[in-house]
């Protein structure tokens, strides 16, 4: 009777796992708190060690749990910042690289793409974004702006229906002084959605 019993319970928990890997949402863990996510927009900055070291490392995390990321880049040059099509290029010669093969699947599937957010400018309006970037975004749960341009100087405040998360390091002193910090403090605001 308590093999049975063992084996009841066995079957249970694992009805319990799958059930839980079945879960059309992915739990990422962030401070002890589990939040679910499904699609992130990652709005990145600068080219070279904040794409390839910053922000590809964050889309594989993103990618590793489950979540899709639309990684969005400026669709002209300016100042030091990767444009989409560049952007494009590199994501490609990153998955053939890619020791865990995360990144090639996940473009083939569609769960890893780049869209031009219409902007060639150092800062974002989000109302001014490309008829590309609303539709690959309208259904995201996660919006993630980098850069001081993008995530401070132009929407640290802003409320967002979905959760959001700012990064960025302090460059100018009316920006530090603005924000009572100092020069290169970094700025990482996470809100969780709000309901109108």
């Amino acid at each position: 009777v308590e093999e049975e019993e063992d084996e009841v319970q066995d079957q249970e928990q694992a009805g319990q796992a799958k059930q839980g890997e079945q879960h059309q949402t992915a739990a990422i863990c962030c401070g002890g708190v589990l939040l679910p996510w499904r699609k992130a927009a990652l709005f990145v900055d600068n080219a070279g060690p904040d794409v390839v070291l910053g922000m590809l490392p964050l889309a594989r995390v993103l990618l590793g749990a489950g979540v899709q990321v639309v990684l969005l880049a400026n669709r002209g040059l300016t100042l030091n910042d990767i444009t989409a099509s560049e952007l494009s290029e590199l994501l490609q010669r990153a998955a053939q690289s890619d020791p865990r093969d995360m990144l090639a699947p996940a473009l083939t599937r569609g769960s890893l793409r780049v869209v031009s957010s219409g902007s060639d400018m150092p800062v974002i309006d989000l109302t001014q974004l490309s008829q590309e970037a609303v539709d690959a975004t309208a259904d995201c749960d996660l919006v993630i702006l980098e850069g001081m341009g993008r995530a401070i100087e132009t929407n640290l405040h802003a409320a967002f229906t979905c959760d959001s998360l700012k990064l960025g390091l302090i460059k100018h002193p009316e920006v530090a002084a603005l924000l009572g910090g100092r020069m290169y403090d970094c700025v990482c605001k996470y809100d969780r959605g709000v309901v109108w």
